[in-house]
């Protein structure tokens, strides 16, 4: 009898044992369930928080770097585009070879020497003082799908000469150039100074017009092909840069700066006060230590907008340009806060108007400038 109650017992432990056995893979195919399903959900909600949060170059402010040939493609072109989003302009500015650029140690060289490193957006950044966004790296080959591979118009106002050989051949006008001899004119060397700057600018914006004007299934094809062989950016990214090269509205001008010749030597010098209008003020998250906010107070349209634009060689924040509490002001009043003299002294010689004020109240670093009567948009012309 002990013996049958020993085996009812081992039994029923053993169905026990089953039993508890089949809820633990019962909750572990659950629990796995609901991971799995937990995971997918948040990919989803990842994918859709990237994509409501990512904004394409083309929505904000940006310095882009745009690297042409080097290495077997013969010498490097580089430019930089720059997008002012507010006010619907982008530019390419062309890098002269012979641009000085310094190193982190104040050391000068030429762009040409460093045009094809992964160490040039380090040194524009440091000119611009402010960081490049994003990069783009084209062949020579590149620029000529993009021109639409065929022969494409160059207009050059300032003719330009260039070595092409052994001889030398004289571009000006308008003319046609065939895009296989695109990488041979972008790479020659200039007889004079400013030749080969001249013929930067005016090729590469040939380009442009010439891509602009490629039939639009053809042209996004070439884009899309581009942008998915670019490394180090978003094929997202790189594709909204490629249309805006050929989206027919980028200006090409070569970087602001000066060509002097200093012991027998010439070079282009960065002109400082037009690259911060130009190029810095529109990298993205620029932000100046001091802020001057610009009011129209005599009720002339366009006043503040052209006081602005003489302010733009300054390193101060300019916001958008609003109304002051009256259209009555007949001297223009520049209010400074505590820490903000010396910049409102700086204003008033630039505007060549207005008088110096303590703003009281004011943040230590700001500056408000309420535009009167006393200036004209003829005195800032």
């Amino acid at each position: 009898m002990a013996g049958a109650e020993g085996y009812r017992a081992k039994r029923l432990a053993e169905r026990r044992s089953r039993r508890w056995g089949a809820y633990q893979n019962l909750a572990l195919y659950v629990l796995a369930a609901a991971v799995a399903f937990g995971a997918v959900l948040g990919a989803v909600r990842l994918a859709h928080a990237l994509r409501q949060h990512h904004v394409p170059p083309s929505a904000a402010n940006y310095l882009a770097l745009v690297q042409i040939g080097g290495g077997h493609d013969g010498s490097p072109t580089a430019a930089v585009l720059v997008n002012n989003a507010a006010q619907g302009t982008t530019t390419l500015y062309t890098v002269p070879s012979d641009l000085l650029l310094t190193n982190a140690s104040g050391e000068y060289m030429m762009a040409g020497d460093v045009a094809a490193e992964d160490r040039l957006p380090s040194y524009l950044g440091r000119l611009f003082g402010a960081p490049l966004s994003y990069r783009l790296n084209l062949s020579y080959g590149d620029l000529e799908r993009l021109a639409g591979g065929g022969a494409f118009t160059v207009t050059a106002p300032t003719p330009f000469d260039l070595q092409m050989g052994s001889a030398s051949q004289v571009f000006g006008g308008s003319f046609a150039l065939p895009a296989g001899r695109l990488r041979a004119v972008l790479t020659a060397a200039g007889k004079g100074d400013a030749d080969q700057a001249n013929a930067q600018v005016a090729v590469l914006g040939g380009v442009l017009s010439a891509g602009a004007a490629v039939p639009q299934g053809r042209r996004s094809a070439t884009v899309d092909a581009l942008a998915g062989e670019q490394k180090g950016i978003a094929t997202a990214d790189a594709r909204d840069l490629l249309r805006t090269l050929v989206s027919g509205r980028v200006t090409v001008a070569r970087l602001p700066s000066v060509g002097k010749v200093s012991d027998g030597q010439f070079a282009w010098r960065p002109d400082g006060a037009a690259i911060m209008a130009q190029i810095t003020r529109n990298a993205r998250g620029f932000r100046a230590p001091y802020t001057v906010i610009v009011e129209n107070g005599s009720g002339a349209v366009g006043i503040g907008r052209l006081v602005v634009d003489q302010l733009a060689t300054m390193d101060v924040d300019l916001p958008a340009v609003r109304n002051a509490a009256s259209f009555d002001y007949q001297v223009t009043q520049i209010e400074a806060g505590p820490k903000a003299f010396g910049v409102a002294t700086q204003v008033r010689a630039i505007l060549g108007h207005g008088v110096v004020l303590a703003g009281n109240g004011l943040p230590a670093t700001t500056v408000i400038v309420v535009v009167g009567k006393d200036i004209t948009a003829k005195d800032l012309q």
